[in-house]
Formats: C-alpha cells, sequence, structure tokens
C-alpha cells in the first residue's frame, strides 16, 4: 500500500505583532523603539485582540533594515569559489 501519509508543519512568521513580539523580533531596545514610534518611522494600529496595538511585520523590517543596513544572501555567493584548485 505504500508509506502513511505524513503530517507537515510550516513555521512561518506572522504579519503582525505586538509590542513586546515586535521587540523581540527586531532586537530593537524599547527606548528606541519609543524614539522611533514618535517619529513616525513606526506606526502600530489598534486591531489587535481586545483593541491591542500591533506591528506590521513589513514595517518592522523596513525599519531594521535602514537602521542596520540591508543583509542580504545569495545562494550563489555561498558557492563561489568551491571546486577551484
Amino acid at each position: 500500500m505504500g508509506a502513511p501519509a505524513q503530517h507537515v508543519t510550516f513555521n512561518v512568521l506572522p504579519l503582525t505583532f505586538n509590542r513586546e513580539a515586535a521587540l523581540q523580533y527586531t532586537g530593537i531596545a524599547p527606548k528606541l523603539f519609543g524614539q522611533l514610534e514618535a517619529s513616525g518611522s513606526i506606526v502600530g494600529r489598534r486591531i489587535g485582540r481586545n483593541g491591542e496595538l500591533v506591528y506590521l511585520r513589513e514595517q518592522l523590517d523596513s525599519v531594521t533594515s535602514r537602521l542596520f543596513g540591508t543583509v542580504t544572501t545569495d545562494i550563489d555567493d555561498e558557492f563561489e569559489g568551491l571546486g577551484r584548485g
């Protein structure tokens, strides 16, 4: 008959984070996070449970990239030079 079907689970990052999770996700200090909110660089919306303020992951990624610069990992770069004498 064949092997029984196996359950596959994919770990996917959420699209939004509450403040605590946003701080953990970005690694930004709470004081800097507050400054970014005050300047309008990070804008939360009250759409979470019981009107909780949530932040869009895309915005958090963008702010973090601007702070630290963009780091790209191209798989071709990882293998460049392999097999050369």
